[in-house]
């Protein structure tokens, strides 16, 4: 049996349970496709699916928290960790890709259609141990449903050298041998050093509020706070309001939560927060409300419409327990409205 993964991995991504937490699907596969070969260079795993069941929208946002495949068999046993970052983009905003030039990966999710290739030398699945017979393979992105494929009856080839299995019906995986999971930092447990969510916050009120100072209130992802747009008007408002702060960037609601600090939080009309626009603070993004109309700004946080493939991310937050909740995927920015916390 042999194991695998790339990416880095923190020690509390270790700690992550997705999979349990996560919706599950069955889907079809058109095609299975594992290449073996004694120069490690040219491994191969092909995995594609064109299943109506897929959905965009049930994936989780990738750019915050990575996805993971799960390749394994009777012998076998390999997982890929893709940790998030730039690489993930979203076209058209009707899917999540990812594409590493140097190792030529590639992920794919949109409706109705899944794609995986790897083709990194660090590929640990060998077929050394054949025949494979059945093999499993589970993909996930984020916190989204974890996608399960099984080709065992309808293998075209089953070698030393190649495992290839055409037409797959939809049908449960077998258990997993070992845990899978992708680097999501939404879910991770208390004792983690980076944790975003916490099960042992006292009731009511925070006594100190040192990584967040409180909330303005909820708006669509075209910010206009003291009557200027964008990130410049959320960030002067938070100025106004909590001197010395900006708008919480997502890492500082996370450092918020770790802290007890977001029980009973509350914005400056008095209301209680119930949620956050996802604000990551790096480049124009489609998944943060980016102006990509035609004249537009290209910033972020300064559209409001869905003409465009501009959307915005959010995370819940249960203000009796001050947990935050997974990413939500991308939605329309005048879709509904979301709070936007004040870090110092």
């Amino acid at each position: 049996m042999s194991k695998g993964s790339f990416g880095t991995i923190s020690a509390a991504a270790l700690l992550l349970a997705s999979a349990a937490l996560a919706p599950a699907a069955d889907i079809s596969a058109k095609k299975i496709l594992i290449k073996d070969n004694a120069d490690t260079t040219k491994r191969q795993v092909l995995v594609l699916s064109k299943d109506a069941s897929i959905a965009f929208a049930n994936a989780g946002n990738p750019t915050i928290g990575g996805a993971s495949v799960h390749l394994y068999s009777a012998t076998d046993d390999y997982c890929s960790i893709i940790g998030p970052g730039a690489l993930w983009t979203s076209p058209g905003g009707n899917k999540w890709k990812y594409k590493d030039t140097a190792t030529k990966n590639i992920l794919q999710i949109k409706d109705g259609r899944i794609l995986v290739k790897l083709k990194e030398d660090t590929i640990g699945f060998d077929l050394d141990n054949t025949p494979q017979g059945t093999v499993n393979v589970q993909v996930q992105f984020a916190l989204g449903t974890r996608y399960c494929v099984r080709c065992g009856g309808t293998v075209v080839k089953d070698d030393a050298a190649k495992f290839l299995a055409k037409d797959c019906a939809a049908a449960a995986c077998d258990a997993e041998p070992s845990s899978c999971d992708p680097p999501n930092p939404t879910t991770t447990t208390s004792t983690s050093t980076s944790t975003s969510t916490t099960s042992t916050c006292p009731p009511g009120p925070p006594p100190s509020l040192n990584e967040i100072k409180g909330a303005l209130p909820p708006t669509v992802g075209r910010f206009n706070y003291n009557l200027t747009l964008g990130l410049p008007g959320a960030n002067a408002a938070c100025n106004t309001n909590f001197p010395g702060t900006h708008a919480c960037l997502y890492s500082e609601l996370q450092a918020a939560a770790a802290a007890c600090e977001l029980t009973s939080l509350t914005d400056t009309n008095g209301m209680t927060v119930t949620s956050f626009w996802v604000i990551n603070g790096t480049t124009p993004s489609l998944t943060e409300c980016q102006d990509d109309a035609i004249g537009g700004s290209n910033l972020n946080w300064e559209y409001g419409t869905a003409h465009t493939a501009a959307r915005g991310t959010r995370v819940d937050l249960n203000s009796v327990t001050g947990i935050l909740g997974p990413v939500q995927p991308p939605q329309q920015c005048n879709l509904s409205t979301r709070w936007v916390g004040c870090c110092p």
